[in-house]
């Protein structure tokens, strides 16, 4: 029986040592591979890009600055902070 046990105990410590060497070895997923597109879904594909594409130019730019503080402020905040001088 502690033969047994010994066995269990050095398989469940591999375990988790094998399981990333396992999964590199394992095929890889190839989504749409060999599938051909209709006409009918080539078309349909068109016409989401296009339809996209067409949404996208109707967002508009970005506005400069949404800061609520911008007012407040006396003087613009340092871009950088100065280092202290350690040499005397």
């Amino acid at each position: 029986m502690r033969v047994f046990r010994v066995a269990m105990l050095i398989g469940l410590t591999m375990v988790p040592v094998s399981v990333p060497a396992f999964a590199q070895m394992m095929p890889g997923f190839k989504l749409g591979e060999g599938k051909e597109l209709s006409e009918e879904d080539k078309a349909r594909a068109k016409a989401n890009e296009d339809a996209a594409k067409a949404a996208r130019s109707k967002i508009p730019d970005a506005k400069a600055s949404s800061d609520p503080w911008a007012t407040v402020r006396t003087e613009p905040a340092p871009k950088t902070a100065k280092a202290k001088s350690t040499a005397k």
